[in-house]
């Protein structure tokens, strides 16, 4: 019975990737045909008309879409929240349906749980992962506006000289930081939102120097650039022990595949095992207790690591 539901959904997968490269070839094709005699309105006003636009305004309304739409901004992951929202629902019903033959019903919701905290740690672990590299140009980002302020311009026109000077995730914030003042932001609420995004100590040190630079005045400039070595100095820190957190991380997660796998193990030597001990008192009590254990270990192990204040 296994092996014809993993056949069964590996079938089904390939057929609905395959129908949906061929919808998404023949809708780009038939766009482009349209976008030599459409202007440029009309190709907005169509594009916002489709379904999968009307969707994502309707999702945004929310506050769960909203929170969605915060974090894949903060992730740098450029898709719409409708994509993310569908992909997510799909993913959860074909791990539903597989699981659900393969081991037994309360599993395949177990796994529909389980597709979407795949889903949200990958949101998280792109938020980590971009805010590492905008620590990482932080001391270039001193650097730069340490040499622009010395230079006599303004801190507004410094920052929006660094944005297009320095590489993504910083000259990507640093531009919405400049568009927010363009738009009438005081530059203190600026940097502010820029802080929310990018939540970090080396990042805070940085935005409190420029914001009491920008109230009281004072030596900017040697701040800037004292700033720019201990930041540089601390990086060397942070990615020692970085390396040393990954192993420990990697090791939660490998504890967590191991209970997932140890499940389709038994089931593969003992066909319907899994779902013969749902089905009693003493085996589901067996299986809550196993699979609370595995769980109880991978939140232990990632509390030590995200703990960890670097």
């Amino acid at each position: 019975m296994i092996y014809t539901a993993v056949i069964l959904t590996s079938a089904a997968v390939v057929i609905l990737l395959f129908v949906a490269g061929l919808v998404l070839f023949i809708d780009g094709a038939v766009q482009r045909r349209r976008l030599a005699s459409r202007s440029a309105l009309h190709e907005a006003e169509r594009r916002a008309n489709t379904p999968l636009a009307r969707l994502d305004v309707l999702l945004r309304r929310t506050e769960a879409g909203r929170r969605i739409e915060y974090r894949l901004a903060r992730a740098g992951v450029k898709v719409q929240v409708s994509t993310f929202v569908m992909l997510m629902a799909a993913a959860a019903v074909l791990a539903v349906v597989f699981v659900w033959q393969a081991l037994a019903p309360v599993f395949g919701l177990a796994a529909a749980v389980g597709v979407g905290f795949a889903f949200f740690s990958y949101l998280k672990r792109q938020e980590e992962r971009r805010k590492e590299v905008f620590t990482a140009q932080l001391p270039e980002l001193a650097r730069v506006l340490s040499n622009a302020t010395q230079a006599g311009l303004a801190l507004p026109t410094a920052v929006d000289m660094a944005a297009e000077e320095l590489d993504d995730p910083a000259g990507s914030e640093l531009r919405r930081v400049a568009e927010s003042m363009k738009l009438g932001l005081p530059f203190e609420d600026a940097v502010n939102e820029l802080r929310e995004r990018m939540p970090s100590r080396e990042i805070g040190v940085l935005i409190s120097t420029l914001l009491v630079s920008s109230r009281s005045g004072g030596a900017l400039v040697s701040a800037l650039r004292s700033i720019s070595e201990t930041l540089e100095e601390r990086k060397e820190s942070r990615r020692e022990v970085q390396t040393i957190l990954t192993e420990t991380t990697s090791t939660a997660w490998a504890l967590l595949a191991m209970g997932v796998g140890a499940l389709f193990l038994v089931n593969m030597l003992q066909p319907d095992a899994i779902r013969t001990m749902t089905q009693s008192a003493a085996g589901t009590l067996v299986l809550a207790l196993s699979c609370g254990l595995f769980l109880t270990g991978f939140a232990l192990v990632r509390r030590i690591t995200t703990r960890i204040d670097l």
